[in-house]
């Protein structure tokens, strides 16, 4: 029992520790180590002389606390500073009073300032805890265990029974050696961290600046005391700020002690674009080797490590810069987690630093941020130095965008043949007008090769569900930029997650099935081609087309969205934006996004001789059977080249008259689209495709067909002319057949008709020769005459034939 009355004054447990009558020494709570008993109120009071200040470790620390809760409830140590008789002590002790007398009484929640902290539960050993002067109280408060609810008691029973009960054990000393807190400034920036030995804070307060030196500066301090400083800068709505440290001066013995920095990275000059091959510094740094190129002085991939530590003689090098608004720093001392340590009165080292607050926007990552002025938030992206990322508007601690900020996102691609295309994971920005933007928004500007001029994409985009589309810069773009704004109010959202990537001509997002944004400009000869059309081919996704035609001046198109089929929404209340897919139509003077399902045939006539469609279908977000889109275009002329109703080459084409309350202007079609199965005078009229219009020229194709060729067309246009000679040859030909047929006829029918004479004439002949045999006798010029007789008989008949064949073969040839 003798350890516990050490000290005591007053039974159970008032205690006095007097700097006079022992400089150190240890303490318990009652019962050490054995299990503490309620209701107990015990005083530890320690005096020192005027220039000593008092230290506590605690070896052992193990008082119950209440599971799940974060405060001390039912027992507890309450350390006060410079002072043995604290109010608020006197309130919280009189609150136990009120409980034991059933008088339900609500104890004032005023802090006194003297009031260090309250200890429950278990922590990290050794725990130091220091006095500002040569007073310090710790009062031990314990209550009674039938407090406890079952659930809680079974808890407690779970954690080792009643060591949950232990108590504590703590040494103590007074020390005049014990760092001094002048260096801590007396003003609302710069706080002593009570109970410690000589941590502080820094504040900003908006953007302030300073020194920041070690204890006892200039002269050296103890390397076995330990002192934080944290450098806390502004991070709100409105502000964020980073903390920039750079040492003036630097001693620190590497066998004693090392000066530890966290959440901060290391850079050198942000002007030079190089660092030198080689440093020479005689820190030690605990940090890998840096990178041999970066871009400027917020180059966050640099070389960021969880903590930078050093010591040596000679400063370390550039500049520290928080990750965040915080930034710590720490004299470590190398034996400080000795069990039996306690600080001593050997000298260490010694350090000056400057620091400044710096409003900034380096956490978002770029390639380059402001060079000439680092706390505007205006980042750069260079194709030439990497080809795809993420954008996004910087944030406070609450993960909201900033009020009132103002950021620019420029972006550089290499040369005039190469592609920017910019999508959103996703896009959260507050806004209730989701037309006019008048608060926050988002909008896009850009620069061409070809001209000095800034463009303005002519779309806003705010709200929380309204995405923005794909975008895909056009031809010769030099300089694309993304601006976001947001207010001053109270309104806010996570902003924006963006996504870039430059793009060439072998980008895996050009396929086979359409045209390239690379391939060149389509000429449309007005007369040989005067309509087509364009399809998606269904619904493809990762895939991104671009189709420009251009005809002759003076004449326009007319197109017509017949079919639209792709996810996402304009039109919806509230719109879904078109997150995934778009269908954009650029002419001139006007740009035209669409994006879900069409219920109506679209038209649109252009301004000037050109239009460009681009189709960019990313990652779809559902599996919903779709048809993509289908769109046909027709060459007009439109009103401004039409006189009294008449079309300019009248011959060539046809006029279609207004029978709608269509806000398109008259205009006039190539004859040659009359009649071909789709009304091209829409929506106007179906002029065109009326009867009675139908022989004023020759039908062409279907509206089905594809857009043709030359010598396609060539054969579309005497379509008529050949078919009729065709229809001749084979009329002509069948005649030849039929005649030929008869007259094979009639040669056959006339052998058999001569058959039978032949055989007559034959027999005769034999008869005669019998005759001749019998009368050898007769006279000889008898039998001469008879046979020249029968002869010019034969050959009559012979004659005869030949001239009926020469007739029918005369005939033939005529025909």
């Amino acid at each position: 029992a003798q350890p516990y009355r050490n000290n005591l004054k007053r039974e159970p447990c008032d205690y006095i520790f007097n700097s006079s009558i022992s400089k150190r020494g240890e303490f318990f709570s009652s019962t050490y180590p054995g299990t503490y008993l309620p209701w107990q109120f015990c005083n530890y009071s320690f005096i020192g002389l005027p220039s000593e200040r008092i230290h506590i470790r605690f070896r052992d620390l193990i008082i119950f606390k209440t599971p799940n809760t974060q405060h001390c409830a039912v027992d507890l140590i309450k350390l006060y500073d410079n002072t043995l008789d604290p109010p608020e002590l006197r309130r919280f002790l009189s609150s136990f009073r009120h409980v034991n007398n059933q008088e339900h009484h609500v104890v004032s929640e005023q802090i006194d300032q003297h009031h260090i902290t309250d200890l429950c539960g278990t922590y990290t050993l050794p725990l130091d805890v220091y006095s500002t002067s040569n007073h310090l109280l710790l009062y031990f408060i314990a209550t009674h265990y039938a407090e406890l609810t079952d659930d809680e008691q079974s808890q407690v029973n779970d954690f080792s029974g009643p060591l949950w009960r232990k108590g504590f054990y703590a040494e103590y000393e007074f020390l005049s050696s014990l760092t001094k807190l002048d260096f801590v400034t007396k003003n609302k920036s710069n706080q002593y961290l009570s109970g410690t030995e000589c941590d502080q804070t820094i504040k900003s307060f908006g953007q302030g600046h300073g020194k920041l030196q070690s204890p006892n500066w200039p002269q050296p301090y103890k390397p076995q005391t330990s002192c934080t400083t944290y450098l806390l800068g502004l991070d709100d709505r409105y502000t964020l700020e980073n903390v920039e440290i750079e040492f003036d001066h630097f001693d620190i013995d590497c066998s004693l002690a090392s000066l530890v920095i966290y959440n901060a990275s290391r850079i050198y000059d942000y002007r030079l674009r190089t660092r030198p091959q080689s440093v020479s510094s005689s820190s030690v740094s605990t940090t890998v080797k840096k990178s041999s190129l970066f871009s400027n002085y917020y180059r966050q991939e640099l070389d960021f490590k969880a903590n930078l530590s050093f010591c040596g003689h000679f400063k370390p090098e550039g500049r520290f810069v928080s990750q965040n608004a915080l930034l710590k720093l720490s004299f470590i001392p190398n034996d400080r987690s000795g069990n039996n340590v306690l600080p001593s009165i050997i000298t260490g080292g010694k350090f000056q630093a400057s620091y400044k607050f710096v409003k900034s926007y380096h956490q978002v990552s770029a390639d380059e941020y402001d060079g000439i002025n680092p706390t505007v938030c205006n980042l750069s992206y260079y194709q030439s130095r990497t080809l795809y990322g993420k954008f996004e508007p910087p944030r406070s601690s609450e993960n909201d965008y900033f009020a009132n900020s103002n950021c620019t996102f420029n972006f550089y691609p290499l040369n005039d043949n190469s592609r920017l295309l910019i999508w959103y994971d996703y896009f959260n920005i507050a806004d209730d007008d989701l037309i006019q933007c008048s608060s926050d928004n988002l909008t896009y500007t850009y620069n061409l090769y070809s001209s000095s001029s800034v463009y303005l994409h002519p779309f806003i985009y705010c709200g929380y569900r309204n995405f923005p589309s794909p975008f895909l810069t056009i031809r010769s773009t030099e300089h694309f930029h993304v601006h976001f704004r947001s207010n001053d109010d109270s309104e806010a959202g996570l902003g924006f997650e963006g996504r870039y990537q430059f793009l060439n001509q072998s980008s895996p997002y050009f396929s086979s099935f359409c045209r390239s944004p690379f391939d060149s400009v389509v000429y449309i000869n007005e007369t040989i081609e005067p309509s087509g059309n364009i399809s998606s081919n269904g619904y493809p996704e990762n895939i991104i087309c671009e189709w420009s035609y251009v005809t002759t001046r003076g004449y326009q198109f007319m197109l017509e969205l017949n079919i639209l089929q792709i996810e996402g929404s304009k039109t919806k209340d509230p719109p879904q934006g078109c997150q995934s897919s778009i269908l954009r139509i650029y002419s001139e003077g006007r740009i035209d996004e669409l994006c879900g399902q069409q219920e109506t045939i679209y038209y649109f006539a252009t301004d000037s001789n050109w239009f460009t469609i681009q189709f960019i279908s990313l990652n779809r977000q559902t599996k919903e059977a779709l048809r993509g889109f289908l769109l046909y275009w027709t060459v007009i002329q439109t009103k401004m080249n039409i006189t009294n109703n008449q079309c300019l080459l009248s011959d060539e084409y046809f006029y279609c008259k207004k029978t709608s309350n269509s806000t398109i202007s008259n205009f006039c079609i190539h004859k040659s689209l009359l009649c071909d199965d789709h009304v091209h005078c829409q929506p106007l009229s179906n002029d065109d495709e009326h009867p009675s219009n139908c022989f004023l020229s020759t039908p062409t194709r279907s509206k089905y067909s594809l857009p043709m060729s030359s010598s396609s067309s060539f054969l579309q246009q005497h379509l008529i002319l050949i078919i009729i000679i065709f229809v001749l040859c084979i009329t002509m030909l069948c005649i030849a057949l039929i005649l030929i047929f008869l007259l094979i006829k009639m040669k056959r029918r006339q052998q058999d008709m001569n058959l039978p004479k032949e055989i007559k004439i034959n027999k005769q002949k034999q008869q005669r020769r019998r005759q001749k045999q019998r009368q050898n006798q007769q006279d000889n010029l008898s039998l001469r005459k008879k046979s020249v007789q029968t002869y010019l008989d034969d050959d009559e008949d012979n004659n005869h034939d030949l001239i009926s064949i020469n007739m029918m073969e005369q005939a033939v040839t005529t025909v």
